[in-house]
């Protein structure tokens, strides 16, 4: 018997390979309980859980922790990301996209008081507290107990890495169920139809293109992440020296032009997506409406069948 977790840090896909995995056309022939931990989690917690169970996922769970807590016949599969294309992301999402849930709120309005330069610094900083987790996962073999997967392979090749990932687990997955769900759930899906790299700063689904951080990171962030997180990324293998940074340019066009107080693009996208939630309130009155004939109709068939009634007795 088993217990499986799918360990990740926040922005690597997290909620993408935890629908994935727990799709009823997959998830349902496992016999297994699934637990969503909301808020802080601990491995304490897992080492609790029964046999059969699913974590998905846990955040920010060390390879130490997880080797503490977990015992024989345990499973699970980690998830990591280029750190830098998770500061993008997390800045873009708790800025705008990200529902506004208590935590959100409380960061939320000083987010959208900052330009785009604070924005990646309180972002870089964020993540710079899980540095030594992503860190005991970096050269991580694979073993019946755990398998690191990175978030670019998914993108790769959507269906050999969830293939993969089924198949580690010891999940019975027929082929065309497995093709079926991740094709109904690819980026473009769950965009609204943009294809990766169509950007939209206000979706929670921004860009999904690996490598992104590139547009955002002016030398000065990039020598200050590597600063702050020695030797993090070549021990991840997203870069081959420490010195990096060096090759990224003074000046980028996304934080230039912000500077400058070139903000009509993101107007632009603010102006779009009042106009999308307009439309959208237009069609909710337009079917309100409908719904209200619909009734009027019914009560009117419910009249029309109570004079009925009494003639048809006769």
């Amino acid at each position: 018997m088993a217990r499986f977790a799918h360990i990740t840090l926040g922005k690597a896909g997290s909620q993408w390979v935890k629908d994935v995995l727990t799709d009823p056309q997959i998830f349902a022939g496992q016999g297994l309980r699934l637990v969503q931990p909301q808020g802080g989690f601990s491995m304490a917690s897992f080492a609790a859980e029964p046999d059969r169970t699913l974590v998905a996922p846990a955040f920010h769970v060390s390879y130490d922790e997880w080797r503490a807590f977990s015992r024989a016949g345990d499973r699970s599969v980690v998830v990591l990301r280029d750190p830098r294309d998770s500061i993008v992301s997390w800045a873009f999402s708790v800025a705008y996209s990200h529902v506004t849930e208590p935590h959100v709120s409380i960061i939320r309005p000083a987010m959208l008081a900052l330009d785009l330069r604070g924005k990646l610094e309180v972002s870089m900083y964020t993540y710079w507290e899980s540095a030594d987790v992503q860190r005991s996962w970096a050269n991580r073999a694979p073993t019946p107990s755990e398998r690191v997967f990175r978030y670019e392979d998914l993108v790769a090749d959507e269906h050999a890495a969830f293939r993969s990932m089924i198949d580690y687990l010891g999940w019975r997955v027929d082929a065309a169920d497995l093709t079926e769900v991740v094709d109904r759930l690819t980026f473009a899906k769950r965009s609204g139809g943009r294809a990766r790299g169509e950007k939209d700063a206000f979706s929670h689904f921004r860009n999904g293109v690996p490598g992104d951080w590139k547009n955002y990171f002016d030398r000065s962030l990039a020598e200050r992440f590597e600063r702050a997180s020695p030797g993090l990324l070549t021990a991840l293998g997203y870069e081959t020296s420490d010195d990096w940074w060096r090759g990224q340019p003074e000046t980028v066009e996304a934080l230039a032009a912000e500077a400058a107080g070139d903000v009509d693009a993101m107007r632009r996208e603010l102006a779009r997506t009042r106009a999308s939630l307009v439309a959208a309130e237009r069609v909710r009155e337009q079917l309100l409406a409908r719904i209200d004939a619909l009734s009027g109709i019914e009560r009117d068939i419910d009249a029309i069948m109570r004079r009925l009634a009494p003639e048809a007795a006769r």
